[in-house]
């Protein structure tokens, strides 16, 4: 019998010894693997739910009885035996900190299905709340092919790279026109994917005609301030004029200065309306709060609507609106298609109250960069629907995101519903130019670009109130500049010291 050197015992200890090293170092990696899954079981297999499936389903949402309403009455007849808890997300737009309220409920109550807004899904998403869709929609064959691309694009751009929700309907804009008055003035119509400046030029081929409450224009955009046309121009060239992380403002450049001279030139020829603080007081077109829809009329809306401006930028909520009154008839005939704003002013700072005609109308895309003619900054997510990272209800809650986001609830409502359905199959219109709101994707400006809290609104209003300056003579555009860049840097500077206190 051979008996093991000296030697060779201790090579065994050392194989041994690495041996150990090496599966103490495999379980380690195997945790943390298992820890970076995000708590995400998106590689489980989820069965699929038979209607005689018996279980439990927690659902956050504005309140019980929109969700029933809109969704939980046709969930309950596909699968009697869920039993679904409504909870109720209305606290959060009442909190100091909704963010923070949102991931308290959350943590809280555990919901497996998520109602949230667009800036909520990236927050959940990115902190790894949420359940990844990708593998279950695989597995499922759930047609996201049929849904618009830039939805599904800004949803995973929103998710960092991964598909965290869906979204059954989203918002955009469109450049609405006048067909009349540009026939009246033998102007050729706008085009898709004209730039800015061809359509203020566009507009100032308008002559002006009427004062006061009659006065019409070329262009009324539904903005609340002079500088949001100047801010939708920079955005669609790409421009930024804050950078967050160093508290850096850079307004007064080349590129900005060119924008505020076409901009105010546009104003000053009274081709194209100015709007006000006051002329947003309706809202402007949807105003959405948490999941539920409130309706507002904006200045720029009703303008157009009453046959006083050749242009608009709006949502379809506005196309909703001209096609009643072509139904009933237009005009102010007491019911039909007379639609009054509630008090509303005049572009020219007028209280007449403004009447819904029978316009002769269509849509082409809201105004480009022609460097960069494919994408829009007027993109984004309506509700989104997520399934919580940790449910242990991954069918119940896939079959809740799954018919909300589904083809026949888009079918059902696509004719009934002011919104633009994701599946764009159902929106339909032989009459008017529909592809305007869909043929553009999201511009990634918009995700790059950070405010401190409360700094955009007091800096519009601050440069508008230069921009008026410039507008009526009484200062230069390198003083209206100077100032707004050295006013602004102060804002920024200030705003960032109250985020951090």
């Amino acid at each position: 019998m051979n008996y093991p050197t000296k030697t060779t015992t201790n090579i065994r200890k050392r194989v041994n010894n690495r041996l150990a090293q090496s599966l103490a170092m495999l379980l380690v990696m195997t945790i943390i693997l298992s820890a970076c899954s995000g708590q995400g079981k998106s590689n489980e297999v989820v069965e699929s739910m038979t209607r005689d499936e018996v279980g439990s389903l927690k659902v956050a949402y504005t309140n019980e009885q929109n969700y029933y309403t809109q969704y939980g009455n046709a969930y309950n007849a596909m699968f009697p035996n869920i039993e679904v808890e409504v909870i109720s997300t209305e606290s959060i737009w009442n909190a100091e900190d909704p963010a923070a309220e949102l991931k308290k409920l959350v943590d809280e109550q555990k919901p497996d299905v998520i109602s949230l807004t667009q800036d909520q899904y990236a927050l959940l998403a990115n902190d790894g709340y949420l359940y990844d869709l990708d593998a279950i929609i695989k597995q499922d064959q759930f047609d996201i092919d049929a849904m618009m691309p830039g939805v599904i694009e800004l949803l995973k751009t929103n998710g960092g790279g991964k598909l965290y929700g869906l979204s059954p309907s989203f918002s955009s804009k469109a450049l609405y026109y006048n067909k009349n008055m540009f026939d009246k003035h033998n102007i050729p119509y706008p085009t898709n994917q004209m730039s800015w400046e061809e359509v203020l030029q566009l507009a100032k081929r308008f002559p002006t005609e009427g004062t006061g409450d009659e006065q019409t224009y070329g262009l009324v955009l539904s903005g609340s301030t002079a500088f949001d046309l100047v801010d939708t121009m920079g955005t669609a060239k790409g421009l930024t004029y804050v950078d967050y992380d160093s508290g850096q403002l850079a307004i007064q450049t080349d590129e900005w200065r060119t924008i505020f001279e076409t901009v105010t030139n546009a104003y000053k020829s009274g081709k194209v309306s100015i709007p006000s603080s006051n002329s947003n007081s309706f809202g402007g077109g949807v105003v959405r709060r948490g999941a539920g829809d409130t309706f507002s009329i904006s200045m720029g809306t009703m303008s157009f609507a009453a046959d006083k401006a050749a242009m608009t930028i709006d949502q379809p909520f506005l196309m909703n609106m001209l096609q009643m009154s072509q139904r009933f008839g237009g005009g102010a005939r007491g019911g039909g298609g007379s639609v009054r704003a509630a008090t509303p002013a005049a572009p020219s700072g007028g209280s007449a109250p403004l009447e819904i005609k029978e316009i002769n109308w269509d849509v082409v895309t809201i105004p480009v960069d022609p460097t960069n003619p494919s994408v829009t900054g007027n993109l984004s997510l309506d509700t989104v629907w997520s399934i919580h990272a940790a449910s242990e209800n991954l069918g119940a809650a896939w079959e809740l995101v799954k018919y909300i986001n589904g083809d026949q609830l888009a079918k059902t409502t696509s004719n009934s519903s002011p919104q633009l359905t994701t599946r764009t199959a159902y929106m339909t219109n032989e009459e008017h130019n529909l592809e305007a709101f869909t043929i553009l994707g999201p511009n990634p400006v918009t995700f790059a670009q950070k405010f401190p809290t409360g700094f955009k609104e007091e800096f519009a209003a601050m440069a508008s109130e230069q921009m008026k300056n410039v507008i009526s003579g009484t200062t230069t555009m390198d003083d209206a500049l100077n100032i707004i860049q050295t006013t602004g840097q102060d804002l920024l500077t200030q705003k960032k010291l109250d985020e951090q206190s």
